[in-house]
């Protein structure tokens, strides 16, 4: 007879046997997907996983399942039932799982914005506990989603800007350091792998959270509207920026569009350069089937199952994918001789994802390092002086090491004047109009931009409205009619900045009145860049009345300029009353800084709003054919500063067919 000591023993080597067979189970399913080795190729479950999923792939993130606009849409009422399905997916075939996202802007419930602080506060702190309570041993966690983009409706109850400009996002994950303690803290936003600028505000956020101990790694979305577009070398100089940080780096959510043709090219030329730099550990990529993804054509399958040219290609490029070799030492090295630099350029070595330019001041060496992670085939070096002969080489690096020096050239720059600060601007005007005031200036001399400034009491202290204006006009759309403001501006250069022009000074007024009714437009910017490839804009319809509305009888007009004759395309991100109840038209007109207008409609699947209810967020975008940039910074309904939902009666609605909120340009 078996003591209870020998069964337990017994039990356990039972139990040891099975989790033995379950682990090489998983493991078998894991290594059936395309990427083998040790970085991951990933994908999105959004309700029922595919059943060819781990076909394919080997990480899951879910798509909506973990967000808390999904999982909380009532107070105090969890549903969890798509991100079981995700998670036990995972956990069932040994994946690693990314929690997708505990603080979004975004996909937040609509009604934490009508608590209190302290109540916002304690209803976010009770959702990362409870999350982390059922998803604890997720491998990575994106803790802050598009902080540049979409921040919180109660960042302020969690931090706010504070002393760090940025004490909400850290608030964040202090909390999801303790809540989540074994895993991986991931900060993830979009716009960043095409934009340097971009990058370099993000890395700002990273640095103040690796600080604190309280970040593991760097999300990049790469979604199409970037990726479609991008060059390769932006992407470089991007990688090599987040890199300096010292945290790896986990692109999040990518896919490209296009024809066959087109598509396979793009990921032909880009993927390569996220899969092989060293500091990227994996890649999820946000859909695969068609239909079934949140952009048209960003597909990888289609509805039937066929494979496209770019799935087969990426299937043989994981398959057969090696450790990068050391790159050639560079070839055809040019040094050209100007004022005060030398202008390099030399051919690409093949595998290099970056080059460092060397110096010495006599032929030979010893060179020195004047410029690393060089990612062009060319670098200008302004660090010399005139009548220095200077001897320079080359070496390209990648991964896997650095190549030996080019061959020398060698160059004397000569002669030239310096640039000298420009003249303050003269003739500066300021005309008012209708919640803005028109400005106008006179050329200065020398001048490559100008910075516009304001105050509302004569003679300042002024503070700056517009900075890098490169033409001599700019209208402030900031403003309040009836309000005095009191302008100068700046000319600048490489050289410096000029002293502030004459005042000049104008009272806008009004030109309408904002109809009374019982609904009411809010408005927040998203991206608050007015100068890039889409527009970004977020609505919420408040019913102020004492009766519900039915969402099918109202309209909402968004009013912009098109600023080229491309054709227009717009996209329903998200929406609490669901994106395929939001229907879209764009609608020409005329007015004050507008030459178009977005209208939306909804159909009856979006419900009713309640008395004192809302319908909750409204995302969109908006972009042309030609995907080339617009400039809001005029537009009428644009306003970058709006972070957070506010009033705003530059949007219009209209009640069955009649205007009932706002003022129309």
């Amino acid at each position: 007879m078996l003591t209870v000591k020998s069964k337990s023993v017994n039990l356990l080597l039972a139990f040891a046997l099975v989790a033995s067979l379950f682990a090489l189970q998983a493991q078998q399913k894991a290594h059936a997907a395309m990427a083998t080795g040790s970085k991951f190729v990933g994908n999105i479950i959004a309700g029922s996983v595919p059943s060819n999923f781990g076909t394919y792939w080997n990480q899951v993130t879910p798509e909506n399942g973990t967000k808390w606009g999904s999982v909380e849409g009532s107070r105090n009422s969890m549903n969890w039932s798509q991100a079981d399905i995700s998670f036990n997916y995972a956990k069932t075939n040994g994946l690693p799982f990314k929690f997708h996202t505990l603080v979004w802007g975004s996909q937040e419930p609509g009604w934490i914005s009508g608590l209190s602080a302290a109540d916002q506060k304690a209803e976010v702190t009770q959702w990362i506990q409870a999350a982390a309570a059922r998803y604890g041993t997720s491998e990575y966690v994106d803790v802050v989603n598009e902080p540049l983009h979409a921040k919180p409706s109660y960042r302020n109850a969690i931090g706010g800007d504070g002393s760090t400009g940025w004490d909400w996002v850290i608030w964040s994950f202090e909390q999801a350091r303790q809540a989540f303690p074994n895993s991986k803290l991931l900060i993830n936003d979009y716009g960043i792998i095409g934009d340097p600028n971009a990058a370099a505000q993000y890395v700002t956020i990273i640095n103040l959270l690796k600080a604190r101990g309280l970040v593991d790694g760097i999300g990049i979305q790469c979604h199409y509207f970037n990726m479609d577009t991008v060059s390769v070398s932006t992407m470089n100089s991007v990688l090599n920026t987040l890199s300096a940080t010292g945290l790896p780096i986990y692109v999040s959510e990518l896919d490209m569009t296009g024809d066959d043709a087109t598509q396979l090219s793009r990921y032909q030329t880009k993927f390569p350069v996220l899969y092989e730099n060293s500091n990227v550990k994996g890649i999820t990529l946000w859909g695969y089937i068609q239909g079934q993804t949140w952009a048209d054509n960003t597909h990888l399958v289609t509805s039937s199952g066929a494979e496209r040219p770019a799935l087969t290609w990426l299937k043989q490029y994981l398959g057969s994918n090696t450790n990068p070799t050391v790159p050639a030492a560079p070839t055809g090295l040019t040094a050209t001789a100007g004022n005060a630099q030398v202008a390099l350029s030399w051919a690409a070595s093949s595998g290099a994802t970056s080059y460092t330019v060397k110096r010495a001041t006599t032929s030979g060496g010893t060179y020195t390092n004047v410029a690393t992670n060089v990612t062009t085939t060319s670098y200008t070096d302004t660090g010399v002086t005139n009548g220095t002969t200077y001897y320079y080489v080359v070496s390209a690096s990648n991964s896997a090491g650095s190549s030996a020096n080019s061959a020398q050239a060698s160059a004397t720059p000569t002669g030239g004047t310096t640039p000298t600060v420009p003249a303050a601007p003269s003739g500066l005007t300021a005309t008012a109009g209708n919640a803005q005031v028109a400005l106008s200036w006179a050329a200065s001399t020398g001048a490559t931009s100008y910075t516009v400034k304001r105050a509302t009491t004569s003679g300042g202290t002024y503070t700056n409205v517009a900075t890098n204006v490169t033409a001599t006009s700019y209208t402030d759309t900031s403003v309040t009619n009836g309000t005095t403001y009191y302008y100068v501006v700046s000319a600048s250069n490489s050289a410096g900045s000029s002293a502030n022009s004459a005042q000049a000074s104008a009272t806008p007024t009004g030109g309408g009145t904002t109809p009374t009714g019982s609904l009411v437009a809010q408005y927040k910017v998203n991206n608050a860049n007015a100068t890039d490839n889409q527009i970004y804009a977020t609505f919420n319809i408040k019913n102020t009345g004492t009766s519900a509305v039915n969402l099918s009888d109202v309209k909402l007009r968004y009013y912009f300029t098109k600023d080229s004759s491309a054709t227009l395309n717009s996209y329903v991100d998200w929406a609490q009353i669901g994106g395929s109840n939001v229907n879209r038209a764009f609608v020409s007109t005329t007015g004050t800084n507008a030459d178009t207008y977005l209208e939306l409609s909804f159909s009856s699947g979006a419900g009713s709003i309640p008395a004192g209810g809302q319908s909750g967020d409204i995302q969109i975008r908006i972009s042309k054919s030609d995907w080339s940039n617009f400039n809001e910074s005029n537009d009428y309904s644009f306003d970058g500063t709006k972070s957070a939902f506010a009033d705003w009666n530059k949007i219009t609605l209209l009640q069955s067919g009649t205007v009932v909120w706002g003022v129309a340009p």
